[in-house]
Order: C-alpha cells, then sequence, then structure tokens
C-alpha cells in the first residue's frame, strides 16, 4: 500500500510540473531557468526576425519545470521561415499558452541563437540542415541541443 502511495504522489509532481501546452516529445532543446519567481504563468516560445518578418512561435510543447530541476524542455516547429532564433520566456498575460503582444518577456538574451537551416552552412558555417544552436563563441551545436539556460531580467 505505501509502494502505491508514493507512486501516486510522485505522478502528482510530475504533472504539477507541466505547462498546460503539454509535455515535449522530442525535446529539441533543454536548459535551466534562473532567477523566474514560481506561480508567474511563464511561458516558452521562439522568437525571430527574418527576412524582413518578425516570427514568434509559442505553440509547441513545453515543459517549464520550476519547482523539481528548475529547467525547462521545448519541442522546435519545422513550419517555421529558416532563419535565425531565440528561446524566451514570457508572462502568459491572458493564459492562452500563446506569446502574444503585451506579453512580459521576463527573460535575458543570453546571446545563443538557434538556427533553422534549409542547407548545410545557410547562415552560419558549420551548421547542418535543420536546427542547430550556435553558441556567443561561435561553437555550434548540431545534435545535442542543450545547455540554453535562460536567466531572469
Amino acid at each position: 500500500m505505501k509502494h502505491l502511495l508514493i507512486a501516486a504522489a510522485l505522478g502528482s509532481l510530475t504533472l504539477s510540473a507541466c505547462t498546460l501546452a503539454g509535455n515535449p516529445v522530442k525535446k529539441d532543446v533543454t536548459g535551466q531557468l534562473r532567477g523566474f519567481n514560481a506561480n508567474q504563468n511563464l511561458g516558452l516560445a521562439i522568437v525571430g526576425f527574418n527576412n524582413g518578418q518578425y516570427t514568434a512561435d509559442g505553440t509547441q510543447s513545453q515543459v517549464i519545470d520550476k519547482f523539481l530541476t528548475g529547467g525547462f524542455a521545448l519541442d522546435l516547429p519545422t513550419n517555421l521561415p529558416y532563419g535565425t532564433y531565440r528561446v524566451i520566456v514570457f508572462r502568459d498575460a491572458n493564459s492562452n499558452n500563446r506569446y502574444d503582444t503585451g506579453d512580459a518577456v521576463l527573460s535575458a538574451d543570453n546571446g545563443k541563437r538557434l538556427v533553422y537551416a534549409q542547407r548545410d552552412n545557410q547562415f552560419v558555417g558549420g551548421t547542418k540542415a535543420g536546427w542547430n544552436l550556435v553558441n556567443p563563441n561561435g561553437n555550434v551545436q548540431t545534435t545535442l541541443l542543450n545547455n540554453y539556460d535562460l536567466n531572469a531580467l
């Protein structure tokens, strides 16, 4: 009986860590959150300015695990224009699980860029077709896009 109670309690903790958008499937980008206050209705979005067009996508699966590890995981979409993006933490003012005009950005720019390339070496040398992570020092990660840590403003 004790084992069932422990399993039920752990299951509740796991579910409480998820945003309304659900659990990420691929967990393309992962990192730590530092300095954010709990219970702010936080969300994640991918934003960029490419070919004269601003893009903001906050519709992908996400986990902001503020209470257990302070980390997050995010699935990257494949329906965005090719270009350069970054991940932001925002306060979802209207609780619609999307980054909208009026939602406050709460994260500082970490200098890292996600590059969505149609072909190898597009936009930045060393990138491959698909999603890549370009670090501030110029190093490119093409497979495991981790350590995308976000700090509060």
